[in-house]
């Protein structure tokens, strides 16, 4: 648990994170889930990270404790069915093979593949895995810290609504990679994510690599937080070359 902590506490500090990491766990089993405390009201996916990440509150959330319609059927919690395309064609488009379209291609955990969700902050509890609420300037540290120690460059796969969800957790699930998500529209009215907050969502194995990776940057003054702008321009303005009328 102290090493949690610290790796909590060294994440936030070195990233200038404004909320605290949050971990997620896929809970196969009703003694995992009875790790976190159950809400008095259902919750969505987002609002329960952004909870954690504010509040360091851990909640459990069983199958049939999502709040969120969506949610449900990406974490395999109900088949998916046609009220999913009334939904999306009323939230997107008028096309029915387009919303179709939308459904498939999000990324989804088998039907029943887990039990529930266990959600808070990460001193609390070993992970599968971590959120880091970011802007993009944190973003870009975090990608350059993983380049760093890894040697890779990242690819990062979004697409419509469903972005902590299917397009963050669950895409870093089958990728094994971290994977930077902007997120939805439901995640900014229900989970009152901002227009300046992307989520950053990270393996465990590879949360760990990156938090080795900014302390072996920290001492060698390689973080460019904050990030100093310019005084002096590299180029002269192009308005200098025009050649004033006498």
């Amino acid at each position: 648990m102290e090493d949690l902590r610290k790796t909590s506490d060294e994440l936030k500090r070195i990233l200038s994170l404004k909320s605290y990491p949050v971990a997620v766990s896929f809970c196969k089993s009703a003694g995992d889930l009875s790790k976190g405390k159950l809400p008095t009201e259902k919750l969505t996916f987002c609002q329960m990270v952004k909870l954690a990440s504010q509040g360091k509150w851990r909640l459990s959330c069983p199958a049939d404790y999502m709040g969120c319609f969506t949610a449900q059927m990406i974490f395999g919690f109900r088949s998916p069915d046609e009220k999913d395309l009334k939904h999306h064609m009323m939230q997107f488009t008028d096309n029915e093979e387009i919303a179709a379209k939308i459904i498939a291609v999000k990324p989804k955990l088998k039907l029943g593949q887990i039990q529930g969700i266990l959600v808070g902050p990460l001193e609390d509890f070993e992970p599968d895995f971590v959120i880091l609420i970011v802007d993009s300037a944190q973003a870009l540290v975090v990608i350059e810290a993983y380049g760093a120690i890894t040697g890779e460059d990242l690819s990062f796969r979004n697409g419509t609504s469903s972005a902590l969800c299917s397009y963050g957790v669950v895409t870093s699930y089958q990728t094994n990679k971290p994977n930077l998500s902007v997120p939805c529209v439901g995640a900014k009215r229900y989970g009152l994510f901002q227009d300046t907050e992307l989520a950053f969502v990270l393996p465990w194995e590879s949360a760990k690599k990156v938090y080795q990776s900014l302390g072996e940057l920290e001492k060698t003054s390689r973080i460019p937080l904050p990030i100093v702008n310019g005084f002096l321009s590299p180029t002269v303005p192009v308005n200098y070359i025009l050649k004033k009328e006498k």
